[in-house]
């Protein structure tokens, strides 16, 4: 009770802290948006202005992270079929990916029954590997996603040829704000992470440097003294 009153805690203090740095990042964000608007078409500074408002959006990135993190959503659990929710999820990620030499193959299972499972949260989930993934992809490259089913559960794979992960950041890639990517947040994977545990599931990473990561996530078809909301 102590460990989920200290967490609940925590979670109030992102929440305003979160909510504290927004409303001056509003105010940031409009003076410069006022300024750009002002400036020469020419004008050298334009450039700054352009790498500010990335910034603006990073931190804005972060805050909604923070966010979802502090207050998490329990499961909108139904029972729907896996192949229908990964497949819209791959297909938002090649769009993603059109600009890159970045082969995105899936391999959906039509004997894989339906799942139990909140079909946006299981998709922000794979989107999340599968940018990550795309990010991984130096040059060309290929991104596998397969599922399949294990006994009682469905298991999503998604493996690519990227740069892999060192061997000392495996242990920590799960864990909030670790991050080897100049741009990330280090909140997608412990989010991931915690989606993927309120469905009763498991998520597991192997990787070889130079040759590539992959993800498994593995979802019990149905989870035990769960409650069907629909179909």
């Amino acid at each position: 009770m102590s460990r989920a009153e200290h967490l609940a805690t925590l979670g109030e203090m992102a929440t305003g802290l979160a909510h504290e740095i927004r409303n001056p990042l509003a105010g940031i964000s409009g003076v410069v948006e006022i300024i750009a608007r002002d400036l020469p078409a020419n004008s050298p500074a334009r450039a700054v202005v352009k790498d500010v408002r990335l910034e603006i959006a990073q931190i804005n990135d972060i805050l909604t992270h923070l966010l979802e993190t502090a207050r998490p959503q329990a499961p909108d659990i139904r029972l729907s079929d896996l192949n229908t929710t990964v497949e819209h999820t791959v297909m938002l990620a090649r769009q993603q990916a059109l600009s890159k030499p970045i082969e995105i193959i899936l391999k959906k299972n039509s004997s894989l029954p339906e799942v139990e499972h909140d079909s946006g949260q299981i998709h922000e989930v794979v989107l999340n590997l599968l940018l990550n993934s795309i990010q991984a992809i130096e040059g060309p490259g290929r991104i596998t996603i397969e599922l399949e089913r294990r006994e009682d559960c469905a298991v999503v794979t998604v493996a690519d040829t990227g740069c892999g992960i060192a061997p000392e950041d495996l242990p920590n890639i799960f864990r909030p704000f670790f991050t080897t990517k100049g741009n990330g947040t280090g909140l997608g994977l412990s989010l991931a992470k915690r989606i993927v545990e309120e469905h009763h599931g498991q998520i597991d990473v192997t990787s070889t440097v130079g040759k590539g990561a992959q993800f498994t996530v593995q979802l019990p078809l149905r989870r035990a003294n769960s409650v069907q909301v629909g179909g």
